[in-house]
């Protein structure tokens, strides 16, 4: 049975003359979605102007319930999220609205809101990685966070049929060649890619081995477009509303830009497949660690064949076993901060979307497993050389070094920008003026430096974006896992066991050791220079916050008897 509110709420929009149709349709038995979508459809073709199609958006808001959505903490949000969907509404194509509404007619009206919701994203790559990057967001009120987890993982809007189709389609001939036995069954599905596991006869070995599938769903590039122009106009649309000094303090346009930077190299499946030749390089020979392997000859601009890793997400590895988790924590940190940070080669790989959903621990050999390598950046050894410099300074808290470092690191010339070079200064000013005299600043208020200098107005290189937003999505991933283990013990230790290691005939149990450390013999003595001022800082800054925590009086003045003057 059909939603019969929503019809109703559908037929007040209606033209008078589309009313037969619908009336027809709604006492018919066994209608299909194909012809509520062209009845659907042929009415919006015939609704004038923008204001009508106002009206749709604003039916979209209603019977999604966005008020019930949002919970009550983030209230404040509600306008801006209901003013958002009525955006898309009225601005999502003709074709592609009428599915949606013909969807949400054909659930029966006892649908919970989160299958609603669910059916109203489905083959919305874009709102889905919203979803996604806001699920990863610590901060959130924990049971808002669940909920949108829960989404992230019920993701199912291409069927199994399709995405064999589309694998049999571009490599009929390899399948037989290497003679490929695909499952029936999907193995994943996300925003823009399913995963279908498969075995196949790899000729080097001559033995069967197991791999995955990862492809491209056939409808995403034909929907990315007219999203991605979407979220821009929607970027423009919500700044000047009565939330704009919320906005500017969130950054809605900076996560709508990152939403579509990240589709836009989703979607290029050759990069990723780059990206996991040169990762599977680079970790080769770091002990417990596993990449997937590139499958080139099933491998196609839309299709990446890969070995296949068994695991379990590493939040959910070893529940039992805290030590283990402590253990599996800092091993996180280890791979995919410091190996990168801290390796040989000029040019260095880093996985730049560490979220749970993309590291899996093996709980019998204790391995870490790595895959998603299509956000993966390559950053060099002077970038990397800036980003240890920048760390340092703020260790040290010397305003000025910060200050270079993040000079070298910005896309600007601050050097001929006086009122940007102005404004960095401020917040490293005001950063460390915040710190506590009494602790040793750690990444934590690395990442809230970073965070309020990505929402200047200045520009900053991939290295610095990539830093922070890693930080940022391991506080998350530390969170769940092993809330005591600091990324910056782990990053001492590290540097000293592998350094002594690295001086070894052998290395590392026998192991080559891909170790080096960016700085030069010039860094290490200014970085000295600077140290011996640390103490004479602290206590500045420790003296700063004492005057500041002092309210300025005025000056005193006489109070004026009877007989005086005015």
């Amino acid at each position: 049975m059909f939603d019969t509110t929503l019809m109703e709420q559908i037929l007040a929009l209606v033209p008078a003359h589309h009313l037969p149709t619908f009336f027809a349709l709604s006492t018919r038995e066994g209608v299909t979605k194909e012809e509520w979508q062209t009845a659907i459809q042929a009415a919006l073709d015939s609704l004038d102007g923008q204001t009508e199609r106002r009206q749709v958006g604003r039916l979209l808001s209603g019977f999604l319930s966005l008020e019930t959505l949002v919970p009550d903490i983030y209230r404040k949000w509600r306008p801006l999220v209901c003013d958002a969907m009525t955006f898309l509404g009225a601005h999502l194509s003709r074709a592609r609205l009428a599915a949606k509404l013909a969807d949400q007619v054909m659930l029966p009206a006892d649908t919970p809101l989160e299958q609603r919701l669910m059916t109203f994203i489905a083959q919305m790559p874009s709102l889905q990685k919203i979803g996604q990057m806001l699920a990863r967001n610590g901060n959130l009120e924990p049971a808002f966070r669940n909920a949108l987890i829960r989404l992230e993982n019920a993701i199912q809007d291409v069927s199994p049929a399709e995405i064999r189709a589309t694998i049999e389609h571009q490599l009929s001939e390899p399948l037989q060649t290497y003679e490929v036995h695909m499952q029936d069954v999907q193995f994943a599905e996300a925003s823009i890619s399913a995963a279908v596991q498969f075995t196949w006869i790899n000729p080097d070995t001559g033995r069967r081995e197991r791999g995955v599938f990862k492809v491209l769903k056939p409808y995403v590039r034909a929907h990315l477009t007219e999203e991605l122009n979407l979220l821009r106009d929607l970027a423009e649309f919500l700044e000047p509303r009565h939330y704009h000094a919320k906005l500017s303090q969130t950054g809605l346009r900076e996560l709508f830009d990152e939403v579509c930077t990240h589709l836009a190299e989703e979607v290029n499946f050759p990069r990723e497949q780059s990206n996991l030749i040169v990762a599977s390089q680079q970790y080769a020979n770091v002990a417990d660690v596993r990449v997937p392997r590139l499958i080139s000859p099933l491998s196609t601009p839309t299709i990446t064949a890969m070995t296949e890793e068994q695991g379990v997400k590493v939040t959910d590895a070893f529940s039992l076993a805290p030590r283990k988790r402590r253990r599996v924590a800092t091993r996180l940190i280890e791979t995919l901060l410091a190996t990168p940070l801290f390796a040989q080669s000029n040019e260095a790989i880093f996985h730049a979307d560490p979220h749970a959903g993309n590291l899996f621990c093996d709980e019998k050999t204790g391995d870490l497993i790595l895959v998603d390598w299509s956000l993966a950046q390559r950053l060099s050894r002077e970038e990397r050389r800036q980003l240890m410099l920048f760390m340092l300074a703020v260790g040290l808290r010397d305003a000025q070094r910060i200050y270079a470092a993040l000079e070298a690191l910005s896309t600007d010339d601050l050097r001929h920008d006086p009122q940007k070079a102005t404004l960095v200064r401020h917040h490293v000013r005001r950063f460390l003026r915040q710190l506590s005299p009494y602790s040793i600043p750690g990444t934590a208020d690395i990442s809230s430096l970073l965070d309020k200098l990505v929402l200047s107005d200045v520009g900053f290189s991939p290295s610095l974006l990539i830093f922070g937003k890693v930080l940022f999505t391991f506080k998350g991933v530390l969170h769940d896992l092993a809330p005591g283990v600091r990324i910056g013990p782990v990053l001492m230790w590290y540097i000293l066991s592998q350094g002594q290691a690295a001086a070894r005939p052998l290395g590392w149990r026998g192991r080559p050791v891909n170790f080096s450390f960016p700085l030069s013999r010039v860094d290490w003595m200014t970085l000295s220079w600077s140290a011996l001022g640390y103490s004479s800082r602290v206590w500045l800054q420790c003296a700063e916050q004492v005057w500041a925590s002092f309210p300025l009086s005025s000056a005193p003045t006489k109070s004026r008897g009877v007989g005086s003057v005015s």
